[in-house]
């Protein structure tokens, strides 16, 4: 009885040492430091082992593929979810060829779980996988940012929460199945979907979000801007588009670079007298755009600009090993293709070209990735990061495949001539595995490259604001500095990799010193002012009427000084992007003929307008602009990944 009675004592002490034991196994045996099992059911579909862990997304729908947000918002409850999946699972491979479910069936802080996932991206110090989650019912399933440890420990949600303030304006108006219509506070806390996160190490978070209620002009989809969330802070807006912004991503020099969807619906007049969203009919001088390109904000919103711009779509840019940005584009016949671009590639300016104009040559062409797998199959490709080794992870599938083909690949990212066959890496399938991210600890050049934003200067902002239609702003206002508006950009040394630079001599410089290149696209000659308007979002807060339209408003027009350099105050509010326009001495819009021809055997004519972008002025903040020309906000930056 006495040995009975020591083995009962005993028992619960060896199931300690068992369970602690199993624990030991899963988080250091065998060089695994893991704090959950392997998926051992996922062992025959690993093709290559990685050179180092890689993160994806295994999903039921392709959903990942798609840039904008859907059309037909909806009013029911929980309105249209864009890019949901019917399921999605957040995997990690391992170097040994070991697979990770880090989401899947795991248990939130709250008890909930997930049934989708999205986006994921690696923490600078590569400890950390931050990405999109949508939870399972009774949840809304709207999208919010969650992150999970590399070994799979400490799964929990970064927006969302209970003091998460949600929309900054009341969103769409929604209602229950039984017809009564949710509470605005419900509504404002619920309504917005956050997805596309990015690690800003000490500053925090990025991410693309809806937080802004906005349905754009002339159609239906939710707007996205990227967001700025400090470590134990609230969202703060960093991009204005009325459309969708997407895919941030932090690369050296202290620079956000994104996908911007380009659909500005505001032409100039054919008169050059005004600028008017091209719904009100008449004849214009320009074109509205409707692209996507590769731009840049520094994560504090000071300065904005665009890293790659050409006619073809570039959708998830990311920095690679080799200093270029690599990003997934359309490819013929509808597929999607891998493409490398220079940093500050320039084709296409629809905005400011002339509606008969085409661009001159700026050199600096693309180069594609694989097409072909191993075995001859024709691929659509999509999704590329950088993988260290001078490598790029991809998801691609053989065309015309079911959705489930799409697999994990790998390739060198030297795309000179023709690029070599990719390896497969993973491929599950049942599900449309994609979005890799290889895990490693990255090495950014700490210096921006962008000015910083200054402390005051002198100009005092105003109480009130005058303006052009007569009535007075009192509200929020930001402070815009332009210290260049009529000066050409050089480069020097004329040997600097810099695609969009021609030796093109610039007849109002003719003492600049031998060696300089002038931009291939000079600046306006003839800008005496600045008119900026205001393209108003959206409202959803009147009871009976559930979308009120957003309106157009000339605000202010301000005079460059006797140097041609613009200091202003304007109106600011997350509710009032803006378009910014460079007007003559007549007070019409500013426009020159480009020192090269086109591709159409004609000199291009170009307007001072960027309408390519709705520009975004932090209330009581600053802004460093740099020119209203095509081409003009270029800044050369070294964005070469590190590995640290």
């Amino acid at each position: 009885m006495r040995r009975f009675a020591n083995w009962k004592f005993a028992l619960p002490i060896l199931g300690l040492l068992a369970i602690g034991g199993s624990a030991w196994y899963f988080l250091f045996a065998k060089g695994t430091r893991y704090a959950l099992p392997e998926a051992t059911d996922l062992r025959p579909f690993v093709r290559t082992n990685p050179p180092v862990p890689v993160v994806f997304t295994s999903r039921s729908e392709p959903a990942s593929f798609q840039a904008a947000a859907p059309e037909a918002e909806g009013f029911t409850y929980p309105g249209t979810i864009p890019w949901a999946a019917q399921e999605g699972r957040l995997r990690l491979l391992d170097t040994n060829g070991k697979v990770y479910e880090l989401t899947w069936g795991r248990v939130l802080p709250d008890g909930g779980t997930l049934i989708d996932v999205m986006s994921p991206s690696v923490t600078l110090d590569g400890t950390r996988v931050l990405f999109a989650g949508r939870k399972a019912a009774p949840d809304a399933g709207r999208w919010r940012i969650y992150q999970v440890n590399v070994d799979g420990s400490d799964l929990k949600p970064l927006t969302g929460g209970p003091d998460d303030p949600g929309c900054i304006a009341l969103p769409p108006l929604r209602f229950a199945l039984d017809g009564t219509r949710i509470p605005d506070t419900e509504r404002r806390h619920l309504d917005f979907d956050d997805v596309d996160p990015t690690d800003l190490g000490p500053a925090g978070i990025a991410f693309a979000s809806s937080r802004v209620p906005d349905l754009g002009r002339d159609h239906a989809r939710r707007a996205m801007q990227i967001w700025v969330m400090p470590i134990g802070g609230t969202p703060t807006l960093r991009s204005a588009n009325r459309n969708n912004d997407r895919w941030p991503v932090l690369v050296s020099q202290d620079m956000i670079v994104f996908s911007l969807w380009s659909r500005n619906r505001e032409v100039i007049t054919a008169d050059l007298s005004d600028v008017r969203p091209v719904s009100t009919g008449g004849t214009f001088a320009t074109r509205p755009p409707d692209h996507w390109m590769a731009a840049r904000v520094t994560p504090n919103g000071a300065d904005f600009g665009y890293a790659v711009k050409c006619p073809e779509p570039v959708w998830r840019p990311r920095p690679l090993f080799n200093g270029r940005i690599a990003f997934m584009t359309e490819g013929p016949a509808g597929r999607m293709r891998l493409a490398q671009a220079d940093w500050g590639h320039l084709r296409s300016a629809p905005s400011s070209l002339g509606a008969s104009a085409e661009m001159p040559s700026t050199g600096g062409e693309l180069s594609f990735g694989p097409s072909r797998d191993a075995d001859g199959r024709e691929l659509s490709a999509g999704c590329p990061s950088a993988c260290p080794g001078g490598s790029v992870l991809f998801a691609a599938s053989p065309v015309e495949a079911a959705p489930g083909a799409f697999g994990l690949y790998t390739t060198s990212d030297d795309w000179a001539g023709t690029p070599s066959a990719p390896q497969l890496v993973f491929d599950d399938p049942a599900l449309v595995d994609a979005e890799p991210v290889a895990v490693y600890a990255r090495a950014l050049t700490p210096e921006p490259v962008v000015r910083a934003e200054p402390a005051a200067t002198g100009f005092a902002r105003p109480a009130k604001l005058k303006l052009v239609g007569g009535r007075e702003h009192t509200g929020p206002s930001g402070y815009i500095e332009n210290a260049s508006v009529l000066d050409a950009m050089y480069i020097d040394p004329p040997d600097a990799p810099d695609p969009i630079r021609s030796p093109i001599p610039d007849p109002r410089a003719p003492n600049k010193p031998t060696g300089y290149r002038a931009p291939a696209i000079l600046p306006p000659p003839d800008v005496r002012s600045v008119a900026f308007y205001a393209s108003y979002r959206d409202r959803f807060d009147d009871p009976t009427q559930p979308r009120i339209t957003g309106s157009w408003e000339k605000l202010t027009v301000a005079p460059l000084n006797d140097e041609g350099k613009l200091y202003t105050w304007v109106p600011a509010d997350p509710s009032t992007p803006t378009v910014v326009v460079g007007l003559n001495a007549d007070g019409k819009v500013a426009k020159w003929t480009a020192p090269t021809k086109g591709g159409n055997g004609r000199a291009p004519t170009f307007y001072a307008i960027a309408g390519d972008h709705y520009s975004g002025i932090r209330a009581n903040g600053y802004h460093y602009c740099t020119g209203c020309h095509t081409g003009h906000t270029f800044a050369a930056a070294d964005i070469r990944e590190r590995q640290k």
